[in-house]
């Protein structure tokens, strides 16, 4: 009898040890390095909607925005309302140690009463120091701009690689007079 509690003791421990072994891989799956400091984004455009822009600060990201390209893009705002149009371009680099399956960029929309907004995405894997260009085209919308006040922040809003979907941080300075949906 002892040595079958024994042999019981022996492969619940080994269970026990392999359960372990999962876990501790699967708290490794969202782990990576970045690699060299990041870059300022470039932000072409139209001359009004250019200065409008702000690519948000993600020093946590494995993914960086080098460029935006807002050339489709147009924007109204009167009377406390903006109506517009979204159409962008965006160059992102993987400055992370870890093959990236899929990035999505969002162009937020907004002002004091809160922000929408629409993405781009691209699903082709970015290897670690590889830099490509995703296209996202058709959004638009309307919403409220007390004050006709408006900004458009661009920012990582997610990245998936084998086994982990990762948000990075967002840092929005307040002196931009955006609120946040969040």
């Amino acid at each position: 009898m002892r040595t079958i509690m024994s042999l019981s003791g022996l492969l619940l421990l080994m269970g026990s040890f392999g359960i372990a072994q999962q876990q501790q891989h699967d708290n490794d799956s969202c782990k990576f390095s970045v690699q060299g400091d990041p870059v300022r984004a470039t932000v072409t455009g139209p001359e009004d909607i250019v200065p409008l822009v702000y690519v948000v600060e993600q020093p946590d990201s494995p993914v960086e925005i080098v460029s935006v390209d807002l050339e489709g893009m147009w924007l109204s705002v009167s009377g406390e309302q903006h109506a517009e149009r979204a159409c962008s371009q965006y160059k992102v680099h993987n400055r992370s140690d870890r093959i990236i399956q899929r990035v999505e960029i969002e162009l937020s929309v907004g002002g004091t009463g809160g922000a929408g907004g629409y993405g781009a995405v691209s699903s082709s894997a970015l290897t670690p120091g590889q830099t490509v260009e995703t296209k996202g085209c058709g959004g638009g919308g309307h919403g409220g701009a007390p004050g006709n006040h408006v900004r458009l922040l661009v920012s990582v809003h997610s990245v998936a690689f084998e086994s982990c979907s990762y948000r990075p941080s967002l840092r929005i300075p307040r002196n931009l007079g955006v609120t946040p949906p969040w």
